[in-house]
């Protein structure tokens, strides 16, 4: 059991690092070998991602990635714990040889025509290498240039397998050197040693400035200042420039620092590293270089190393010989020398930098063959100390055989010794052979354990796991074969296991089941007993777990696993793995298979709990518009309310499926005339508990105009308030809730006239009068319904005759408080305004202007924060 415990608690200690591989264009590389400190720790993946373990992720020196085809840029940290590297295209090059009449041509410029690189001379044995795009082919409408001038595709001929161009030119009768090119037929064609002279003048080497910010990623768009000239870098960060006119002194980008730069001279590339300006982030601590015990690792990326530094540095000391070979023959402008000197002091700079890391990488190499000779000395001494002891041995057997001549006992003796030390050399090669087992056993220990700490996240991580079974699967068959891969859940009501997409060879199994009482299911063996159950021969070993039949179930799987899920001492499902062949489980780690069922009891445990909450959410949500409904049907109906005003509108949004507003109407004939309530009413809170309070508020004051006789809007809100109170008990309770509410009687008088009685709980009207065309706002009192801990005050009406055309508006507050992602609210002079600028509008229009208002005013997906409603009459 220690030994099981210990890697685990070694895996809590480490840190994972993820990392990203991209290439030039910002795409994935995949299939490219990591390596840190010189040690292989992973592979990328097809997204170009990877991960590896680390003990301290600040001690990592140096980071190196293999891939055919490309080769290493740069890298760097992109928030915690994760790591961008950046690869750059190999270059690719075609040879060639320029020949005139069979013979070598040298010290001629070959280019490409449309091959965006500089032009090639050829070498004494008229060869070169050119360096080309990546998708560059050789076909016969390719253009050679040679000095400038175009070579015929007859003059050609381009080996596919060698990846080499012969190009042979006629020579030129009338031509001293017998220049091998086909002259160009107009009368201004300068002489070959013109066209060599302007080359001269034309080669100064192009270079292409690439712009990195600091996560790796090209700096597009991005203004670049050389000399007062300014460079606009494209979608890649790059733009070009001649590498004589580039100083780094007066390269400047505004807002921003340049880190670093760095040259690839055989490729003529410029890289810049840039990042804001932070004048108060804190220095990076520089890291301490410490070697791993893998020496030969180590010392071939050192190697490796000084070579591509040695490299540099023939590259650049040509570079320089040619530059000043350059300066003491040119004769031109003093610009263009400056510019030259310039170029060469940065060559010169560059120069003494990458012997100085040579140097420095020469001094770690010497650190490292000084440990090796230590640690080759040990191995000597101790080579030594055998052989000392072997040579001991030998002389003891000399003497043995000495003995022998004299007496046959002595050989008896010497017989017996030689075989202890035999059993003894076997019995140390045995332990030898044991403790590399446990070495082995220990490490495929923890990589196992580390695939299963993936593995788990990915199971933990998906409340929904039965939908991602197929990427589970391809993370399960890393760690061992698993051709079909399936989860069961306990269904506790139907008493069977149920699996839901099922991954095998032939595709997803999008549900089936397993009842737990019959006695032919593995799964319900496993599930029964609690027990994992693991079978390398299907048709041999069944019969240990489930009892013969005559017609036993044919199974395509000849490896099958059942792992119990258990959470709290309870089993809740099982998981399966399984593969076509026999004997795939043979050697298998169940501590492993234990730890891979934790975490998947964990989402079975996850899921169930998830599905029993959606469930409840469902149930809730049921009620609740089963509440919307009776709520709706207790409201007037629009009907009624057009009936009796033919022109009106209703604006009514609850801020939940239930709502705490409601509208009451009420038509009842007093003393002979037809007398018209209308009422819009806010209770307290909003959704279930302000839909209670709609509700008692609506049955009250059906209840009060049914038995009073005199229907003054006073009485009615006195005889309100006092059923609120009785209701909801408010003097022997704390409960201290209410409603403001305005209501408005409608008379209609014979002569025409419109008699309006108002009384107001906190609520105004508002009255438009078509003869003035103002807007007329009445107050209602500062009084509340119910609230008994407030000041006793008494109602009163306000008594209004009105004309026919005249309009009046009923709101709740929850309009005028609305408000936007300035948390600025309508405000009731923006009610008034939108009110008095659509007065001459019909009703339903009138409600369009309201409702388009107040959805501006929402705009940016502001949350409605009360409950709104707003009535509108005509007289």
């Amino acid at each position: 059991m220690s030994l099981i415990f210990l890697p685990i608690l070694s895996i809590a200690q480490n840190q994972t690092i993820k990392g990203t591989i991209l290439d030039e264009d910002h795409r994935p590389v995949s299939s490219a070998i990591v390596y840190v400190d010189g040690e292989k720790v992973a592979s990328s993946n097809l997204r170009g991602e990877f991960t590896f373990e680390t003990a301290d992720k600040t001690k990592i020196n140096t980071i190196n990635v293999i891939k055919n085809g490309y080769k290493m840029q740069t890298w760097a940290t992109n928030g915690p714990n994760k790591i961008s590297v950046l690869l750059s295209y190999a270059p690719i090059y075609i040879e060639g040889t320029v020949l005139v009449g069979k013979r070598p041509f040298p010290n001629k410029l070959v280019k490409i025509s449309g091959e965006p690189f500089s032009a090639v001379k050829t070498n004494s044995a008229g060869k070169f290498k050119i360096k080309v795009s990546r998708n560059f082919i050789v076909k016969t409408s390719t253009i050679f240039l040679v000095d400038g001038e175009p070579v015929s595709s007859s003059q050609f001929f381009f080996s596919k397998k060698l990846n080499n161009v012969t190009i042979n030119l006629p020579a030129d009768k009338n031509s001293n050197n017998n220049v091998p090119v086909l002259a160009k037929k107009t009368p201004n064609t300068p002489t070959q040693q013109q066209i060599i002279e302007d080359k001269d003048i034309e080669i100064d080497p192009i270079l292409v400035v690439v712009v990195y910010d600091e996560d790796i990623s090209p700096a597009d768009s991005l203004r670049v200042n050389i000399n007062d000239k300014e460079f606009l870098t494209d979608s890649n960060g790059e733009f070009e420039v001649y590498a004589d006119s580039l100083n780094e002194n007066t390269l400047a980008i505004n807002d921003y620092k340049i880190v670093k730069t760095k040259y690839d001279y055989e490729d003529n590339y410029m890289f810049v590293y840039i990042s804001s300006f932070d004048e108060n982030a804190p220095p990076k601590e520089e890291m301490n270089i410490e070697y791993s015990e893998n020496f030969q690792a180590v010392f071939n990326t050192l190697e490796a190393e000084k070579q591509i530094l040695q490299e540099t540095g023939v590259s650049l000391r040509k570079e320089i010989q040619k530059i000043s070979e350059k300066l003491e023959k040119d004769n031109t402008t003093r610009s263009k020398q400056a510019a030259l000197e310039a170029y060469l002091e940065r060559l010169t700079s560059s120069l003494i930098e990458n012997e100085l890391a040579y140097e420095d990488a020469q001094f770690k190499t010497n650190q490292m063959m000084e440990r090796m000779r230590s640690q080759i000395n040990q191995q000597t001494s101790t080579i030594e100390q055998i052989e000392e002891e072997k040579e001991s041995v030998e002389k003891e057997r000399m003497l043995y055989f000495i003995i022998a001549a004299i007496s046959l006992i002595l050989i008896f003796i010497f017989y017996k010794n030689s075989q202890k030390l035999k059993e003894q050399r076997d019995d140390l090669k045995e332990i030898t052979e044991r403790l590399q087992e446990a070495k082995d056993d220990v490490i495929k220990s923890h990589e196992e354990m580390l695939s299963v700490k993936d593995i788990g996240q990915k199971f933990t991580s998906q409340l929904d796991f039965e939908n991602h079974m197929v990427d589970l699967q391809e993370s399960v068959n890393e760690l061992l074969p698993a051709s079909t891969f399936g989860i069961g859940v306990y269904n506790k009501y139907e008493r069977r296991l149920e699996f839901r997409n099922q991954v095998s060879d032939v595709g997803l199994e999008s549900f089936y089941s397993e009842s737990i009482d019959d006695t032919q299911s593995l799964a319900g063996w496993c599930f029964n007993n609690e027990v994992e159950l693991i079978i390398n021969d299907y048709d041999t070993e069944t019969n240990l777990y489930i009892p013969q039949a005559e017609n036993k179930r044919e199974f395509r799987n000849k490896s099958v696993i059942y792992m119990p899920l258990i959470i709290d001492s309870k089993a809740i499902g099982v998981i399966t793995m399984q593969a076509l062949a026999k004997n795939q489980y043979e050697e298998l780690n169940v501590s492993t298979l234990k730890s891979l069922a934790s975490y998947a009891s964990i989402a079975v445990s996850n899921y169930v709990a998830y599905k029993e909450l959606k469930e409840k959410n469902k149930s809730i949500y049921d009620s609740m518009r089963y509440a919307k409904t009776i709520q709706n049907a207790i409201l007037p109906s629009n009907k009624f309310i057009k009936k009796s005003f033919s022109d009106s509108f209703l604006l009514y949004r609850s801020k939940e499926l239930v709502s705490g507003d409601f509208y009451w109407y009420k038509e009842k004939e007093v003393e002979g005339k037809l007398r018209k309530l209308i009422a819009v009413v806010d209770c307290t809170g909003h959704g279930v508990p302000g839909a209670f309070m709609s509700m008692i508020g609506n049955a009250l004051l059906n209840d009060i105009t049914n038995t009073k006789k005199r229907l003054s809007t006073v009485e009615i809100l006195d005889s309100l308030n006092v059923g609120v109170q009785d209701s909801l008990r408010q003097e022997e309770s704390l409960n201290d809730d209410g409603m403001d509410l305005a209501l408005v009687s409608v008379v209609e008088n014979d002569d025409k006239t419109i008699d309006v009685e108002f009384t107001g709980a906190k609520r105004p009207i508002y009255i438009f009068k078509q003869q003035s065309k103002e807007l007329e706002v009445v107050n209602g009192d500062s009084k509340s319904i119910g609230y008994t801990t407030r000041k006793v005050k008494n109602f009163t009406s306000k008594k209004l005759t009105l004309e026919k055309g005249d309009i009046i508006y009923l709101s709740s507050d929850g309009y005028v408080d609305q408000n936007n992602l300035d948390r600025r609210k309508i405000g009731t002079n923006r009610l008034k305004s939108i009110i008095l600028d659509n007065a001459a509008l019909p009703l339903d229009q009138q409600k369009e202007k309201l409702e388009i208002a107040l959805d501006d005013h929402q705009k940016g997906g502001v949350e409605q924060r009360d409950d709104i409603t707003i009535m509108g009459v005509k007289l």
